[in-house]
């Protein structure tokens, strides 16, 4: 086993565990039981994660992963908004705070020692790495460098935003990083599609996402292009609350069964055409 291997399987270790003070016992697993509906946020279109049908249907990895737990653990996915109709925000998804709204998010959350301290991660189920993406019409972006002092568009507290800002992601196991991109002027979206939006329309310099995301974008048409190699590679897990430790080993072990027998790899293979399962 690599070294970062070991690493990251004593970065899970400690992840996994449940916090002090919270019952083994939870409310979500119950809840599940007896209603037979598994509850997740609306997510962003996160392509090829998420993708939006012309009937307003939602598709994608992530969407088939959560559809494949549910029906495994005998629950129908249900998406839930706020009350007012709006999408629920990434920041309100990494808090924690869901108020019993929702039992799971299966959306590309990194699993931060920040995050772990309200949420739990009990399986990752696929890997991201972090690009530069600027408009196809740029010809001063060459490098990341390039990109010192620009204006970057990137998701509310998402662990992009903690890259341009050199904070430290909290990911035990990652391989070193480097910052090329030096004083960014960095522009903060609530929702994924505001980011892509700005910069195929000229009005911030650049984004930062995962590769499979651009790669999507750009398969759609959006005028935008990817700079250089990727910035950083991370795990993206699933989350559930602390407090139901019987409902995060039903999550693990489902996806550990969904690794074994094929199901993930050829989910991945299906909406990437490349391996996002293996570290």
């Amino acid at each position: 086993m690599t070294r970062f291997l070991v690493a990251v399987a004593i970065a899970w270790a400690v992840l996994s565990v449940p916090l002090a003070g919270f019952s083994v016992a939870g409310e979500a697993l119950d809840r599940i039981r007896a209603t037979g509906i598994l509850r997740a946020p609306f997510p962003d279109i996160w392509p090829p994660a998420v993708i939006q049908q012309p009937n307003g249907e939602i598709d994608g990895y992530d969407v088939e992963v959560l559809r494949e737990i549910g029906r495994r653990i005998g629950a129908k996915v249900e998406y839930v908004k706020n009350s007012d109709g709006s999408v629920i925000t990434w920041k309100e998804k990494t808090s924690g705070q869901w108020q019993g709204k929702y039992d799971i998010v299966v959306g590309g959350m990194s699993p931060t020692a920040e995050r772990a301290e309200h949420l739990s991660f009990p399986a990752i189920y696929r890997y991201g790495m972090g690009v530069l993406a600027v408009n196809q019409s740029n010809s001063q972006i060459k490098t990341p460098a390039d990109a010192s002092g620009k204006r970057i568009g990137v998701l509310k507290a998402s662990v992009h935003e903690k890259y341009l800002e050199r904070e430290d992601f909290g990911i035990l196991g990652m391989p070193p990083i480097t910052y090329p991109i030096g004083d960014p002027v960095i522009v903060e979206f609530d929702h994924e599609e505001g980011a892509y939006d700005a910069v195929s329309d000229g009005k911030i310099d650049g984004t930062i996402n995962t590769l499979p995301v651009i790669l999507e974008l750009i398969k759609q048409g959006r005028p935008i292009k990817i700079v250089g190699q990727p910035l950083y590679r991370a795990p993206s897990c699933i989350a559930i609350v602390p407090g139901d430790e019987e409902f995060g080993t039903l999550v693990k072990k489902t996806i550990d069964e969904m690794r074994s027998d094929g199901t993930l790899m050829e989910l991945s293979l299906k909406w990437y055409q490349y391996d996002m399962i293996t570290p």
